[in-house]
């Protein structure tokens, strides 16, 4: 993949954000870094999660969230794919978590869908952050984080200095 542009303020550079249709969030040691412009999402296969969770973890304290706008559907963002590493606290995943829910205020996406093929995100973690299971009769665990009724509070303040 490949790293277009990128910002450290996504208060200021809200105007990028709508355009960009690929992204990438990058927090480090439980702190904002930046959102990437993307020019495609990565392809990834239920072989590479499973291999990257059990041997292909690195030792670092970088998280970073894969997403996309899918093609035709404006009010929807996909959660593509979530990046940990050993070091990684859970600050930084909620951190990223949040972050992606600011992008989704900032595009005036509806919701933000999901296939968790992870069993270390675990369920209660996805509802405790607001997510809802979705497509019951798919196979895999589909989740969606709604926004009908409007977006939470900001919480941006928490891992960046804007």
């Amino acid at each position: 993949m490949l790293r277009l542009d990128s910002t450290t303020d996504p208060i200021h550079d809200a105007e990028k954000l709508r355009k960009w249709r690929y992204g990438r969030i990058v927090m480090r040691g439980g702190a904002f870094v930046e959102v990437q412009r993307r020019l495609t999402c990565g392809s990834v296969s239920m072989a590479q999660v499973w291999w990257q969770a059990k041997y292909g973890r690195n030792d670092d304290d970088v998280c970073w969230i894969d997403y996309h706008q899918p093609l035709g559907m404006r009010s929807f963002l996909t959660l593509d794919y979530i990046r940990a590493g050993t070091l990684a606290g859970y600050k930084s995943f909620i951190g990223a978590c949040n972050v992606l829910d600011e992008v989704a205020r900032i595009r005036g996406a509806n919701a933000i869908v999901a296939h968790v093929s992870n069993g270390n995100i675990s369920d209660r973690l996805l509802t405790r952050l607001g997510w809802e299971r979705h497509l019951l009769s798919w196979k895999g665990r589909h989740w969606i984080r709604r926004f009908y009724d409007g977006y939470p509070p900001s919480t941006l303040h928490r891992y960046a200095n804007v």
